[in-house]
């Protein structure tokens, strides 16, 4: 391969990419599908990614939720993994070690800032039916305007939730 100017920007790209990925510290919460998790997290349970929950990514799934009315990122985080994994098929006891019982998640949710502190992980959790759950909750999604505030269906404004997640199933 010839190196260019669009090469050279191309890589450059991708290694400050890299870079930044590696050097980001998320706050995780794991935890296996089994157990309940409380609702409320302490802060002795956060800790830096440090090790990959998963460490043989066989898929990563998208997708992305939103809570029009109400301002609940709980809702909008459980639509957004619903949406990653509604429309997979994996043949789970073929292509992982153990089976169900050896396939873990990570579950990386991006959620606006502001409404991070509503986020109820326990009900993101009973998406999953299966599997050893790792959540990595990171700024992001988005906030718009949904154009109207009806208190009827629980708005204190017109904000209008966007939370985006990516699931690596693996294990």
């Amino acid at each position: 391969m010839k190196l260019n100017g669009s090469n050279l920007l191309a890589l450059s790209f991708l290694f400050s990419s890299a870079n930044a990925f590696i050097a980001h510290k998320a706050v995780t919460f794991s935890h296996t599908a089994s157990f309940a998790m409380p609702t409320e997290i302490s802060q002795a349970e956060v800790s830096p990614c440090e090790e990959p929950h998963v460490r043989n990514v066989l898929m990563v799934e998208c997708g992305f939720g939103n809570d029009s009315h109400g301002q609940n990122c709980t809702k909008a985080a459980v639509r957004a993994c619903r949406n990653a994994i509604e429309f997979n098929s994996l043949s789970i006891d073929t292509i992982i070690p153990g089976g169900y019982d050896g396939m873990k998640l990570n579950v990386i949710l991006a959620v606006p800032v502001q409404y991070q502190d509503g986020l109820d992980l326990e009900e993101v959790r009973k998406v999953f039916p299966y599997g050893d759950i790792n959540f990595v909750i990171q700024n992001g999604g988005m906030v718009a305007p949904s154009g109207r505030q009806i208190e009827a269906l629980g708005d204190t404004n017109d904000d209008m939730i966007i939370v985006c997640a990516a699931v690596q199933v693996g294990y």
